[in-house]
């Protein structure tokens, strides 16, 4: 009954440490994982996690999903999947201007047909044209363009005068 409630608590430990993961940009799994004893450290199941996380911050996100497939924790987590691709968008985001949609797909993973990625550029107002998704704000499309007023001297002199 000790081996099963071990066992039991190291699952939980491992399931707040995914859904810690979850939060990110937030550094809800670095608290997280300040708190772990050496045992859960080196336990196989919260390395994989590590690294999984350092996949994400670094963002190596194809490597990311080839990993996260190999192992159910992460593919049984409720929102998860959901979770790594707002993260992604959000760096997306914080990285480009314009991204190639075909790249921009390899980032986002697996996906089951084209409307699910059309729903996450609808989702983050993203605009697809093309091979190309626009991700930058939408202020950064206007053309700016200098005005230049050519006025008398008599004008500007009564506003300039110093008294």
């Amino acid at each position: 009954s000790c081996n099963f409630q071990t066992a039991e608590a190291v699952v939980s430990t491992q399931s707040t440490g995914v859904k810690a993961l979850m939060q990110l940009p937030n550094s809800d799994y670095v608290f997280c994982r300040a708190q772990l004893s050496q045992e859960m450290i080196d336990d196989i199941l919260t390395k994989k996690i590590e690294s999984v996380a350092t996949l994400l911050e670094t963002c190596q996100f194809p490597e990311f999903w080839n990993v996260i497939q190999e192992e159910k924790i992460f593919m049984e987590m409720a929102g998860f999947v959901e979770a790594a691709r707002k993260f992604i968008c959000h760096v997306v985001h914080l990285t480009y201007k314009n991204i190639e949609a075909d790249f921009l797909m390899q980032l986002l993973g697996p996906m089951e047909d084209s409307s699910e990625f059309l729903q996450v550029l609808a989702d983050n107002n993203w605009d697809l044209d093309g091979d190309s998704v626009f991700v930058g704000h939408k202020e950064e499309m206007v053309e700016q363009k200098e005005i230049i007023e050519k006025m008398p001297i008599e004008v500007v002199t009564p506003i300039l005068a110093i008294r």
